[in-house]
């Protein structure tokens, strides 16, 4: 049994872990490339790009979809590799003109949070500035998405357990997100000090209100957002502009950089994150991850042979 052997079933595990049912194909086509693969490598790598392709495009007399399919296999298998902290070169998902491509993220610094949480005050009313600068470290400090902090409830808070129901999350899913104690004296702060809606409201109260006690539109937040993005002025990053999904790419960025930098597992970091974002399909959360050079940089140096293992 190969080292890739192992990691195909530890991959096909941890997907049937978070809902996947079992995917015979998938695993047939994984073993089949491991079986394909040389056995003397020179150049670190699990596999390359170049082997994902020549290994795709070797299925002769057969249409282009089952081709690509192939490759897909093998791009989401080098997607958790590589978040895991392994040595692999990740496929494109497309080798022809397509459709639109992901944006690129704006990785979000500590400084470059506490400036966007500054610049309320200097745009916005009392309330207001206090909502969105509320808002914008809820989701930095727990990397849920805008419509979900947007639908959260006061009930939905328990703030005695420091947890949060994340109870519309995408596609209807909930879970439970943990609250650090700073996060729970500004809500419980927050909760106190919101306007109570004029008119009648059915259910339990939103968590994050406008002056008139009624729940924040997307669209109102977004433009606020914007004006808080031009106020900061923040520094350019080539190829991204900020924005306040952004928040969450921040977040999951610095979390796997945290357990590299305090030699927790990769591998067991990622899949905790990724049922904390709520994705479905991990090979969401192996983008947000494999999008980040900052990430990419630490995992180098991490998985850079030492002058000792090189002798």
């Amino acid at each position: 049994m190969t080292e890739l052997t192992e990691l195909i079933g530890d991959y096909l595990a941890f997907r049937e872990s978070r809902g996947y049912r079992p995917n015979p194909k998938a695993a047939r086509l994984l073993h089949q490339f491991d079986t394909w693969l040389p056995t003397d490598r020179s150049d670190g790598l699990l596999f390359s790009q170049d082997d994902a392709f020549t290994w795709a495009d070797a299925a002769e007399h057969t249409k282009q979809s089952w081709r690509d399919e192939r490759l897909s296999v093998v791009r989401g298998f080098a997607k958790y590799l590589a978040g895991s902290g392994f040595p692999v070169g990740i496929p494109q998902g497309r080798r022809r003109p397509a459709g639109s491509r992901r944006a690129i993220p704006y990785i979000y610094t500590s400084e470059h949070i506490a400036a966007l949480m500054a610049a309320p005050k200097d745009l916005f009313t009392p309330w207001r500035a206090a909502t969105m600068t509320t808002l914008v470290g809820l989701l930095a400090v727990t990397g849920i998405r805008i419509g979900e902090a947007l639908a959260a409830r006061i009930d939905d808070l328990d703030l005695d357990r420091a947890t949060m129901l994340i109870a519309h999350g995408k596609a209807g899913r909930q879970r439970v997100v943990c609250l650090d104690e700073t996060t729970c004296r500004v809500l419980a702060a927050h909760i106190a000090a919101s306007p109570k809606s004029a008119g009648k409201v059915s259910g339990p109260p939103p968590l994050l209100v406008n002056s008139h006690g009624r729940k924040l539109s997307v669209s109102n937040v977004r433009g606020a957002f914007l004006r808080m993005i031009e106020h900061a002025d923040l520094p350019p990053r080539p190829g991204a502009r900020p924005r306040i999904h952004d928040l969450r790419h921040s977040f999951a960025t610095h979390t796997m950089i945290d357990a590299y930098r305090d030699g927790r597992d990769p591998a067991a970091t990622l899949a905790a994150l990724s049922i904390w974002l709520g994705h479905a399909d991990p090979a969401n959360t192996y983008w947000y991850l494999h999008a980040a050079p900052e990430l990419a940089a630490i995992a180098a140096g991490v998985l850079e042979p030492t002058p000792k293992e090189q002798s």
